[in-house]
């Protein structure tokens, strides 16, 4: 069933909890707390932080303990990947329900929870859209894993939880993820000293007052740097997981109706199958980019504040559809322009790849199984130039029907 996400507040903030001690790890923690222990050369928790920024979160608590004047230092007050981290100190360890109790003042109405040690690769807001905050208190992501060895919480059907998914036998187990999503009101459920995992989710299921949601492990992809063993191969699993396919999407008669030169909210028609496709490519681990010509600009027509007035409106309307675009990339050249800075950018213009190199420069991409999705000739061109696989789309096709059987069947 699927809940109407304009009764809900903006999902923007994410508590993270850092306090742990980390002592599976051995000498490993002595002088780091396990959130930022260095993995390629970037704090673990940095990688958290840039791949929940994809999902529209603007603001961080990092809930801390253990050497919580190394995460003041470093992290307080400041903004990475434009997410605002602010550092919440804790006395003594006082377990994940009592460190939300000790956060609750900083808290808004509705929040996302992450591990400070734990990297889940799935679509956050698909778990948001299917949250019933109407009726309950919280919703979980689950994966399922083989050989259990009781590292992680697990969840069966003595659970009582709702809307598990798949059948589980012996050689499976329901797992949390470490991610959740939650009302303020939780901390009416918690007491201190206790975990979320031991003590609340139990006390909310009992209640039927909790949500589960499963996805695949196969697609979505779990590490707990916890121990000696998954710290160790965190470098090789971050590199795989954030190397990803792309979807390049032309704007203008791809995302919606081509009436020329649309630059406000309220000329603004979805094309029919666009939101569904951005979303087929969240849920199947693709980065999703706009590339568009804003000729417009250059021309007079509209400013670059209404282009990124109008795209962050576009992607408010997708987050409620559980989907989102990770990056729009625009060219406001046009070579008569009255302004000479609009004169001069010809090179991001569609068929050169100058959106595609940016696009590169910041995102680690697999170029050989991405694709770009255009209505002009010059849009394959762009595909062409940039080594990518092009999907011409005219107006009477049908978007998502044609896009999903090219990638599926990869027809080329």
């Amino acid at each position: 069933m699927n809940y109407n996400l304009n009764r809900k507040p903006n999902l923007s903030q994410v508590v993270i909890f850092c306090g742990g001690l980390g002592t599976r790890l051995g000498n490993i923690t002595r002088n780091y707390s396990k959130p930022l222990l260095k993995i390629n050369n970037k704090s673990f928790i940095l990688y958290l932080i840039k791949n929940l920024s994809r999902y529209g979160i603007t603001e961080a608590l990092f809930l801390c303990h253990y050497k919580y004047e190394d995460y003041k230092r470093l992290f307080n007050n400041k903004k990475y990947f434009g997410v605002k981290i602010k550092c919440i100190y804790e006395k003594e360890l006082l377990g994940s329900a009592g460190a939300l109790i000790n956060a609750k003042k900083y808290l808004k109405s509705i929040f996302l929870v992450s591990n400070g040690d734990t990297f889940f690769n799935f679509n956050i807001l698909d778990l948001y859209k299917k949250f019933n905050s109407q009726k309950k208190i919280g919703i979980v992501a689950l994966t399922k894993i083989k050989f259990f060895k009781n590292r992680y919480g697990s969840f069966n059907k003595k659970s009582g939880l709702l809307n598990l998914k798949g059948k589980i036998d012996k050689n499976n187990f329901l797992i949390y993820t470490g991610l959740s999503i939650f009302k303020k009101n939780i901390v009416n459920y918690t007491i201190k000293n206790s975990s979320l995992e031991g003590n609340t989710f139990s006390v909310l299921t009992k209640k039927k007052l909790l949500q589960a949601e499963l996805y695949k492990e196969k697609i979505n992809k779990f590490i707990d740097i916890g121990i000696k063993k998954d710290f160790y191969r965190a470098s090789y699993f971050l590199k795989n997981v954030l190397k990803k396919p792309a979807i390049f999407l032309d704007r203008d008669g791809i995302v919606n109706i081509d009436n020329g030169y649309v630059h406000k909210a309220r000329d603004f028609i979805w094309r029919s199958g666009a939101k569904k496709i951005i979303k087929y490519f969240n849920d199947n681990n693709y980065y999703v980019f706009v590339i568009t010509n804003q000729s417009g600009v250059g021309r007079g027509y509209y400013s670059e504040k209404e282009v990124i007035v109008l795209h962050n409106w576009v992607n408010k309307q997708l987050k409620a559809y559980g989907a989102y675009i990770d990056q729009f990339f625009y060219a406001p050249y046009y070579e008569f322009s009255k302004k000479k800075e609009y004169r001069k950018n010809k090179f991001l213009r569609k068929p050169n790849i100058g959106m595609f190199i940016q696009a590169k420069k910041k995102w680690d991409i697999d170029i050989k199984n991405s694709y770009v999705v255009g209505d002009k000739p010059s849009d394959m061109l762009f595909a062409r130039n940039s080594n990518l696989k092009g999907i011409l789309i005219n107006k009477d096709d049908n978007l998502y029907k044609k896009v999903v059987k090219v990638v599926e069947n990869d027809v080329f």
